[in-house]
């Protein structure tokens, strides 16, 4: 009875270990409220900084996104990967290749970043 009793405790020690692992990787990346809507083709550049909290990396995302038929369409995606902390940092962040449109940026970044400006964003 005892063996029947550690193997169900095992497993559900085993299951809350999952559960917890699982939680952590979906939360990753920390959406900011900031979005921005730039007019414009060609080169979209964004440029801020923020703070990296310790000496590991992270990483910063941009997605660009345009309105089409009332539904946003995702366009391209650009990132920057920033480490050695703690420390402030600034970035520059450069999609190529966009045609004449409106587009909305949306922002967020991942691991021990924080603080994130935009002090930039334009064609």
């Amino acid at each position: 009875m005892n063996v029947m009793k550690a193997k169900k405790l095992m497993i559900l020690m085993l299951a809350a270990c999952m559960l917890f692992i699982f939680s952590t990787t979906a939360s990753a990346n920390t959406v900011i409220s900031r979005t921005d809507t730039v007019t414009g083709q060609g080169t979209l550049n964004i440029s801020g900084y923020l703070y990296v909290k310790t000496s590991g990396s992270g990483a910063i995302f941009a997605d660009v996104y345009r309105v089409v038929n009332g539904t946003e369409q995702h366009v391209a995606r650009g990132s920057r990967i920033i480490g050695g902390g703690p420390r402030t940092a600034s970035f520059n962040l450069s999609i190529s290749g966009l045609s004449q449109d409106t587009y909305i940026v949306r922002y967020s970044y991942g691991g021990p970043l924080s603080s994130l400006t935009i002090t930039s964003v334009g064609f």
